[in-house]
C-alpha cells in the first residue's frame, strides 16, 4: 500500500489527460455508472490548471486528479438527480462544499454517477436510470448506494470518487467491487449541498484505488481541522515505535485469512478482548438505527411523496411508506439511546487503538442469488460505525475475485472475472482518529 502520509505521485493519481473524459465516458456507458458527463466544467478547470501551470504556480495537492461525483451531491451548474424521476432537472446553482474543497486542490469534476434512488437501499438495485454494472463481474451485486461512484474507480476510469454512507453506502459497493472506501467520523466532512437519507448517521464518504490519493483527499474535503490534526504529527505506532492493539474480535474463524494483512507492522498486539462488548454493542444499535432511519427518512421525503408516491422506485417507496406513523416523542427518545450508546461504546477503546472486522457477512452476492436477508448481512458489520459514528475503512484483499466470470480487470488485484467475487475487510478506529486510522492502513502489508 502507498504510505498514506505522502502526497499521490502524478502516476498514482493519473492526472487529466486528452484521454480522460473519453475514458470515463467509456466506462461510464458499459457499466452505466454516470448519470451526467460534467465536460463543461472539466475543461474550464483543466484550462485553469495549465494555466497555473504555465505560469509557474507550484502544483495544488490534488492538482489535475479527475475524480467522479455521486449524484445526490451538488455541482454547479447540473442537475441533482438522485437516481430518480423524482426530481427536478434544474441545475444546482451552488456545488457542495467538499466538491469546492477538491475543486480549491485542483480536482476536476469529470461525471455525475449512477445511484440507488436517493440513496435508499444497500443493495444498488432500484435507480431510475437502472442498476450499476459491477467492472469485476456483471453477474454480481454491486451494493449501494454509492454504486455507480464505486465502479468507475473499480473500472480505472478515475482515481477518486465521492460517495455518501449512511449504513455502508460507500463501504460495502467498495468491498463488492474491489477498492479502497471510506467513511470519516460523523461529522467531521461538510454535508452541506448533499442531498439527506437520515442526518443522524449521513456522512460524505470516498472511493479510491489508491490510499494515498484517499487520504490526501480525505484531508481536503474535512478542512482545516484535518490539517491540523495532521500537521500536529498524531502519531502511528509502527512508524514511531509505539505498541499499537487491534481487537480482531469480530473476524471470528475467518481471522486466519486476514492477519497477512498484520504480520509487517512491529509493535503490534492483536487482541479479541472486546468480542463481548462488541457483541453487545451489534445487539443494541440495530433498533436504533432502523427507529431513526425511518422517521428521518420519512421526514425528508413526506411533502414529496404525498405528490408523487407512484413515481418513486417501488422498493423505495416502501422504505419511505414504513416510516409513515412513528412518533416524534419515540424518535426523541431514540436519539437520546444513540447519545448514551456513542458514550457507552468508547470503552471499546479503553486499551484498543483499532479494530479490524469483515466488510460483509458472506461473499458478494451475485443478483441472481439476493434474497430477503441479503441487505442485513451486507449491512452487518458497516452500519454499527454509523450508528456509532467511528470511521472505517474498507480494504480490498489482494488475489480475490479471480475465476471464470465475464467480468473486467480492474487494476486493483481483483482479478479478471468472479467465481467467489472481491474479498475485503473493515478496519474502523477511534471516533476523530481519521488520519491516524488511514496512516496505519498505509502499513498493512
Amino acid at each position: 500500500m502507498t504510505d498514506g502520509q505522502e502526497q499521490p505521485t502524478t502516476e498514482q493519481a493519473h492526472p487529466m489527460d486528452e484521454h480522460t473524459i473519453a475514458e470515463v465516458e467509456r466506462a461510464g456507458t458499459q457499466f452505466n455508472a454516470v448519470t451526467a458527463m460534467t465536460v463543461d466544467r472539466a475543461d474550464a478547470l483543466t484550462a485553469e490548471s495549465i494555466d497555473r501551470r504555465d505560469s509557474g504556480q507550484p502544483p495544488r495537492r490534488l492538482e489535475g486528479v479527475p475524480f467522479a461525483i455521486k449524484d445526490v451531491i451538488d455541482l454547479v451548474g447540473y442537475p441533482t438527480t438522485m437516481g430518480s424521476a423524482v426530481r427536478s432537472d434544474a441545475p444546482a446553482t451552488a456545488s457542495a462544499p467538499v466538491v469546492d474543497r477538491l475543486e480549491a486542490a485542483g480536482a476536476i469534476p469529470v461525471a455525475k454517477t449512477n445511484c440507488q434512488e436517493y440513496s435508499y437501499g444497500i443493495l444498488g438495485e432500484e435507480s431510475a436510470f437502472g442498476r450499476v454494472i459491477n467492472p469485476v463481474d456483471p453477474a454480481l451485486c454491486t451494493a449501494g448506494s454509492s454504486s455507480g461512484s464505486a465502479a468507475l474507480v473499480a473500472a480505472n476510469a478515475v482515481p477518486l470518487a465521492l460517495g455518501t454512507d449512511t449504513a455502508g453506502s460507500v463501504r460495502v459497493p467498495a468491498a463488492c467491487q474491489g477498492v479502497f472506501g471510506f467513511k470519516p467520523t460523523f461529522g467531521v466532512v461538510p454535508v452541506d449541498g448533499v442531498f439527506p437519507l437520515s442526518p443522524a448517521f449521513d456522512t460524505v464518504g470516498l472511493f479510491a484505488s489508491d490510499l494515498g490519493l484517499l487520504t490526501t483527499a480525505f484531508d481536503v474535503i474535512a478542512g482545516a481541522g484535518s490539517e491540523a490534526h495532521a500537521a500536529a504529527g498524531v502519531p502511528d505506532g509502527s512508524a514511531s515505535g509505539i505498541g499499537r492493539t487491534i481487537d480482531v474480535s469480530l473476524l471470528g474463524d475467518r481471522a486466519n485469512r486476514a492477519l497477512d494483512l498484520l504480520a509487517e507492522v512491529p509493535n503490534l498486539t492483536i487482541t479479541s478482548a472486546n468480542g463481548p462488548t462488541l457483541g453487545e454493542l451489534l445487539d443494541d444499535l440495530a433498533p436504533i438505527y432502523d427507529f431513526i432511519r425511518l422517521y428521518e427518512a420519512y421526514e425528508v421525503h413526506k411533502d414529496l411523496f404525498a405528490e408523487r408516491a407512484a413515481d418513486y422506485q417501488p422498493g423505495v417507496a416502501k422504505k419511505i411508506e414504513a416510516g409513515r406513523d412513528l412518533g416524534e416523542a419515540e424518535y426523541r427518545k431514540q436519539l437520546d439511546a444513540l447519545a448514551e450508546l456513542r458514550e457507552r461504546s468508547l470503552s471499546v477503546f479503553g486499551a484498543t487503538d483499532f479494530l479490524l472486522t469483515p466488510a460483509l457477512d458472506g461473499p458478494v452476492v451475485r443478483w441472481d442469488e439476493i434474497d430477503s436477508g441479503s441487505a442485513a448481512k451486507f449491512m452487518r458489520y458497516s452500519m454499527p460505525f454509523n450508528v456509532l459514528g467511528w470511521p472505517a475503512l474498507t480494504i480490498p484483499l489482494p488475489g480475490a475475485g479471480v475465476g471464470n466470470g465475464a467480468g473486467v480487470g480492474n487494476g486493483n488485484g481483483v482479478g479478471t472475472g468472479a467465481s467467489s467475487g472481491p474479498r475485503a475487510v473493515q478496519l474502523v478506529g477511534r471516533p476523530g482518529g481519521d488520519r491516524d486510522l488511514l496512516a496505519f492502513a498505509s502499513r498493512l502489508g
